[in-house]
């Protein structure tokens, strides 16, 4: 199969969760090409399950409802929103209780469930193609290929087989700071993601880290000429919203945060160890998100860190505005938001270039490689050179309008013209 060089002049965008799936139907409409925006979670009150929060009693009424508002978008026209199915909520509950082998097999539920409702969709008289996203679009992507229908599929992330090599490395080399043995990502999981890459007539990634990872590993050759770096963007209602004032510490702590799942993938091991040897009167490091690893082995660094659990998104631009330098030594990723979110903030960066497309020599520090050794020579470098460090915050909000709304809706629209 070859990329087309044009498509429909409407896309059907579908998403059972959200990630930035919002931002592209967003752009899509703008553009006058969006058909409708499939999702499980999207908040309209007079609609199940939001009907519910009506019944709640006051305090608990307003929790959900704090809950619910996060997958909100007033932009959107709500006349080209479909609601499909609530087993998204029920995979995030069994989530944040700790069932993530239960959510994982609900997932998979819903998204073969959310495929099948899509189907008469698939199979009316209407001219419009398909926008999808990965581990959740082979069922649909079936159907619309049975009605001739063109994919494209949003890679969000690396290919599983690459996660899985890395992620086997890491754990020979420290396997105490994981909190299970079910780090690797199944084969039919994988399976399923090779029948996406051979039916999408598109393939996007976020970075080239992802594309690579998908050229390297997919089982259909032809996967090369259709895969495109597609930039994402910061939710500018959020970040950038303030001038960063001067306020870089002259002397006293730098401020470091690390903001996002806690574990040895985003390299939170490396973290750890790195700020466990730095003095508290050199740098401060906060720790906000799920902490995966081992509380027994989390206990013996706790008093060097601050900690914070997951927090609501609206909480995230205050945390950033009171930090320096966002440190995200992953090691695996499609391209993470939040390093757009913090240049949006103005925070100088650490990054590994598998984190993702953001840091530049003037926004920050990109490693080398992905060692204690290398982390802890960057923090210290932004530590030891204050104006250095001033500089980079100067810098990181301007760089960050290169991935602004905008820019993201004319790479879309670019893409498909």
């Amino acid at each position: 199969m070859t990329g087309r060089s044009s498509f429909a002049d409407k896309i059907a965008v579908f998403h059972p969760g959200t990630q930035h799936s919002w931002q592209t139907a967003l752009a899509l409409q703008q553009l006058g090409r969006l058909q409708f925006y499939a999702t499980s979670i999207f908040y309209q009150p007079d609609r199940w399950p939001y009907r519910i929060e009506r019944m709640m009693p006051s305090p608990i009424r307003e929790k959900v409802h704090y809950e619910f508002r996060r997958f909100s978008n007033p932009a959107l026209d709500t006349n080209l929103v479909k609601t499909v199915g609530v087993s998204e909520w029920i995979e995030r509950l069994a989530h944040r209780a700790g069932f993530r082998q239960l959510s994982r097999r609900i997932d998979q539920f819903g998204n073969a469930r959310f495929a099948e409702l899509l189907k008469s969709e698939m199979e009316s008289s209407r001219s419009f193609d398909l926008w999808g996203y990965s581990s959740s679009s082979v069922h649909a992507f079936r159907a619309a290929k049975a009605a001739g229908r063109a994919c494209i599929l949003d890679r969000t992330i690396g290919d599983g087989r690459e996660h899985n090599r890395i992620m086997d490395d890491l754990h020979e080399t420290y396997p105490e700071f994981f909190s299970d043995s079910s780090f690797r990502i199944p084969a039919d999981r994988i399976e399923r993601d090779d029948e996406e890459y051979s039916l999408a007539d598109v393939i996007l990634t976020g970075s080239p880290f992802a594309a690579d990872s998908v050229r390297k590993h997919a089982s259909d050759g032809s996967v090369g000429d259709r895969l495109r770096v597609l930039n994402y963007c910061f939710d500018e209602r959020l970040f950038g919203g303030f001038n960063r004032a001067e306020d870089t510490p002259r002397s006293g702590p730098v401020r470091f945060l690390f903001l996002g799942q806690a574990g040895v993938r985003k390299g939170i091991h490396l973290v750890l160890k790195v700020f466990e040897k730095i003095p508290r009167e050199l740098a401060s490091v906060q720790i906000v998100g799920d902490m995966l690893v081992p509380k027994a082995i989390f206990s013996k660094y706790s008093e060097r860190v601050s900690y914070q659990p997951t927090v609501p998104r609206a909480d995230v631009p205050s945390i950033m505005r009171n930090a320096d330098v966002l440190i995200f030594p992953s090691y695996f990723e499609g391209s993470a938001l939040v390093l757009l979110e913090a240049m949006a903030s103005g925070l100088a960066l650490i990054q590994s270039k598998n984190a993702g497309v953001a840091v530049t020599p003037e926004t920050g520090i990109m490693l080398p490689e992905l060692t204690e050794e290398a982390l802890q020579s960057a923090v210290m470098e932004v530590i030891s050179n204050r104006e250095r460090l001033a500089s980079f915050k100067a810098n990181a909000q301007r760089e960050a309008q290169k991935y602004t709304f905008a820019r993201y809706r004319s790479s879309i629209e670019s893409l498909l013209e």
